[in-house]
């Protein structure tokens, strides 16, 4: 009776993380899941590409690239006011994440660039960009103006990814090779959810994460397409990037929460190191999403940055 007792739990034990990673990620990305979904889409040469475009014609293009996990609604109301100052504001999901597709590839530096240049030929755009970037945005949007300095204006960076950022046991995991996909595909809504609550202290900032996250972790191909982004963009080791880049003349701004706990400031003097030629700015009592918790402020000094007319 014993032995089948034992041989009962362990084979439930066995067959809960199962069944979990086999209902994981329920709904493929495809047009049901796109139909209600504002904005528009583009097939480009790895697949569909979901974006939104606000702002007049002839205004500044201005591209906003969003962070690892948060796609593009994560730049809703700076968006709208970056556009009502008068630029062309262009925003999309990167491959994997949101409504764009979560093609079979690596998630590395190459595809993020395709991807930006070919959606900027879809649109027309051929002057050069500004370029704002949320965290893991930070690495992308530099090697992209380093590889492309005659398609890129100046570059925002908010709470810039690349200093190291806090890491939990399970995503390390996650981290190593072979077992780590199944592992995260297992764990990761768990410990993606369990993130949220450090966005913000404020609580209706989280609510409002929290609402617009969730469902987006139905979505199949999600984990494996951040897993693949997380081990081939420099999360922690992006410093030489940005000195690099530093250097090219491209005009620099960073903004950063000095309450960040999502991507935490290493250190004002390390970052005013890093960036010495930028408009570096540390918003005190400000979380992970400056532009949420303080919409107008954060919009103004962005739109001063691009039009080149700061204020006393």
């Amino acid at each position: 009776m014993g032995f089948g007792i034992r041989t009962v739990l362990l084979g439930a034990g066995v067959a809960l993380p199962l069944v979990r990673y086999l209902r994981d990620e329920p709904v493929p990305m495809g047009p049901a899941a796109r139909q209600d979904e504002p904005g528009s889409f583009t097939r480009l040469s790895h697949g569909i590409t979901h974006y939104e475009v606000t702002g007049p014609t002839a205004g500044e293009p201005v591209l906003f690239i969003p962070g690892a996990t948060l796609s593009q609604w994560i730049w809703d109301g700076l968006f709208e006011r970056i556009a009502a100052a008068g630029a062309r504001a262009i925003r999309y999901d990167r491959y994997g994440i949101g409504f764009s597709d979560r093609p079979d590839v690596d998630y590395d530096y190459d595809l993020f660039e395709t991807q930006i240049l070919e959606l900027l030929d879809q649109l027309g755009i051929d002057r050069p960009i500004t370029i704002v970037a949320l965290a893991f945005g930070g690495p992308i949007a530099a090697e992209f103006a380093v590889r492309n300095p005659r398609r890129v204006a100046r570059v925002c960076m908010i709470a810039p990814d690349g200093f190291g950022v806090p890491i939990s046991p399970g995503l390390k995991a996650a981290m190593l090779p072979v077992v780590g996909q199944p592992f995260f595909k297992i764990v990761g809504d768990r410990a993606l959810i369990a993130r949220i609550p450090g966005y913000s202290a404020d609580a209706s900032v989280v609510a409002r994460v929290a609402t617009r996250f969730r469902p987006e972790l139905r979505y199949r191909g999600f984990k494996r397409a951040l897993l693949s982004a997380l081990r081939n963009v420099p999360i922690h080791s992006a410093e030489y990037l940005y000195r690099y880049l530093d250097t090219r003349g491209i005009p620099l701004q960073i903004l950063w929460g000095t309450d960040d706990r999502i991507t935490p400031v290493p250190s004002r003097e390390l970052v005013t190191d890093v960036f010495s030629r930028a408009d570096v700015r540390f918003l005190d009592g400000v979380g992970h999403l400056p532009h949420f918790e303080r919409p107008d402020t954060t919009a103004a000094a962005i739109t001063e940055f691009i039009t080149g007319d700061e204020k006393d």
